[in-house]
């Protein structure tokens, strides 16, 4: 295992003006004297500074009715119109008409909240 060289916080806040500069590695290498690997992971710890999580919305729904697939059941929403395919447990059998929480997961396909 190599030594690990310390960089300076000069340089480090170099590299990342750079990238965001739009700067190749390569050239951001040569310019600061910085190997192209090392370059990257300076990169990659700035930019794995935590960001807000995203919040899904639970939104209230109605059964339609329960279809052969034991993990699946088509819902739909009072204030729209169609209907929406939602995923379940397979024990969890909800009656029709029956109010259900759900989150969105793709256009029209949600998972029980």
């Amino acid at each position: 295992m190599g030594i690990k060289k310390k960089w300076s916080q000069e340089q480090r806040n170099q590299i990342v003006e750079l990238r965001l500069a739009g700067k190749s590695w390569p050239k951001i290498a040569k310019e600061t004297g910085v190997p192209k690997s090392t370059a990257i992971g300076i990169w990659k710890e700035h930019s794995a500074e935590p960001k807000p999580p995203k919040l899904k919305q639970i939104i209230q729904a109605r059964v339609l009715k329960l279809v052969p697939n034991p993990r699946l059941m088509l819902i739909y929403f009072e204030d729209r119109e169609g209907v929406a395919r939602c995923v379940k447990k397979p024990e969890s059998n909800h009656p029709p008409k029956s109010l259900v929480l759900v989150k969105k997961v793709d256009d029209d396909l949600y998972r029980l909240a």
